[in-house]
């Protein structure tokens, strides 16, 4: 059983006013939401000026990416399902986020320790 509909079932097992009631989304999810739709938009935006002279549309594309998968669990899960499949095919964009993982955790090392 999924893990969705076991939480599923045991809301629905409890009494109506023990149940949580869903509010509306907070300004936390909307800006999510909001930065999914960007990073869609500029995936899109890559791929229609990749036939364009220069190297344009991947670095757009890429910048999407980005934001997508720093948003986005699905688009994580996805990319890290493509990267066990297609190793190959996505070491340059692994050694990317591994470099910018080394920077910032170098930066917030450098930043404790002169706090």
């Amino acid at each position: 059983m999924h893990r969705r509909a076991a939480i599923r079932r045991s809301l629905l097992a409890q009494p109506a006013f023990a149940r949580p009631t869903f509010a509306k989304p907070t300004l936390a999810r909307v800006r999510q939401l909001a930065l999914i739709g960007t990073g869609w938009s500029l995936i899109g935006l890559g791929a229609l000026m990749s036939p364009l002279p220069g190297p344009f549309g991947f670095p757009v594309a890429f910048a999407g990416g980005v934001i997508l998968l720093r948003n986005s669990a699905d688009a994580r899960r996805l990319f890290v399902r493509l990267k066990r499949r297609h190793p190959r095919l996505l070491s340059p964009v692994e050694r990317i986020r591994v470099k910018l993982r080394h920077r910032r955790n170098a930066a917030k090392a450098k930043a404790a320790a002169t706090a």
